[in-house]
C-alpha cells in the first residue's frame, strides 16, 4: 500500500479491446469449451490473452514515433554541409539537432525494443497456457523452441527473434543507444546508426543496429504473431 495513500474514488480509463489478435483464438476456446471437449480457461490466461492485446496495441505507436522522429533527422541532415560527413580516417563536425527531438527518438528506440521483446515474452507464456489447456502440456524451456518449428515449419525465419532479444537485453542492462547517419550513398538515402558505444568506425556490426534491421525485427514479428495465432486456433480446432 502507498504511503499515505486511501483510495476512495476513482475514475476507469475506457478500454473497449485493443488489439484484435487474440479473439480469434478465443472463438476457437470457446468452440471447443461448449462441445464439452475442455473446461473454461483459468481467470490467469484470460487476463494474459488481455495483456497481450494491451501490448499489441502499444506498439504502433512506438513505430510510428521512431519512424517520424527519425524522418524529422533525415530531413534536417539534407543538404547539409560536407562539414559534417566523417569518414574513415578523416572525422567531421557533429551534426547538431534539437535535444527534444533527439532524446525522445533515443527513448522510443528504446521502448520499441523492450515493447517487442515484452509482447513476444507474453506470447511465449500464452503457448503455454493454452497447449496445458488442450493436455498437451510443454515445458516453458521448450517453447521456444516450438515457436521456432511453428516458424519454420510455415515457412519462416525466426532468426529476428535472437537480434531482438541481443539487442533489447544489451540496451536494458548493459548499455544506452546512440545515433548516427549512414549517409554512404547519399542523403536521399539515409539509415540511422544506433550504436552501443560512441564509435569511430563501423568495422564490427556487434557494436551496432542499423533502422534498416528494426524493421526486419518488426516485420519478423508481425509475420510470427500470425502464424502463431493460426497454429493456436488450430490447436483447438483439431480436438473438435
Amino acid at each position: 500500500m502507498h504511503p499515505n495513500t486511501t483510495i476512495t474514488k476513482w475514475v476507469h480509463i475506457n478500454e473497449i479491446g485493443g488489439d484484435p489478435w487474440v479473439r480469434p483464438i478465443w472463438g476457437a476456446v470457446i468452440e471447443a469449451v461448449r462441445a464439452g471437449k475442455l473446461s473454461a480457461l483459468p481467470k490467469s490466461t484470460m487476463e494474459l490473452g488481455l495483456h497481450i492485446s494491451t501490448r499489441l496495441s502499444m506498439l504502433p505507436n512506438v513505430i510510428n514515433r521512431v519512424n517520424a522522429e527519425t524522418k524529422t533527422v533525415f530531413l534536417a541532415l539534407k543538404n547539409s554541409d560536407p562539414k559534417y560527413v566523417s569518414s574513415k580516417g578523416v572525422p567531421g563536425y557533429a551534426f547538431p539537432i534539437a535535444d527534444d527531438l533527439k532524446y525522445s527518438l533515443l527513448t522510443d528506440i528504446d521502448s520499441l525494443l523492450f515493447e517487442l521483446n515484452s509482447a513476444c515474452d507474453l506470447m511465449c507464456d500464452f503457448v503455454k497456457a493454452l497447449y496445458s489447456h488442450v493436455r498437451k502440456p510443454i515445458r516453458k524451456s521448450k517453447v521456444g523452441p516450438e515457436i521456432v518449428r511453428i516458424l519454420k515449419s510455415a515457412g519462416h525465419d525466426p532468426c529476428w527473434f535472437r537480434s531482438l532479444d541481443s539487442n533489447r537485453n544489451f540496451f536494458m542492462h548493459e548499455g544506452a543507444p546512440y545515433i548516427a547517419v549512414d549517409v554512404s550513398i547519399g542523403d536521399q538515402a539515409c539509415d540511422l546508426i544506433i550504436m552501443k558505444q560512441n564509435l569511430k568506425t563501423f568495422d564490427d556490426p556487434k557494436k551496432f543496429i542499423m533502422l534498416s534491421e528494426l524493421d526486419k525485427i518488426v516485420r519478423g514479428f508481425v509475420i510470427a504473431k500470425k502464424v502463431i495465432q493460426n497454429r493456436l486456433v488450430n490447436l483447438y480446432r483439431e480436438i473438435l
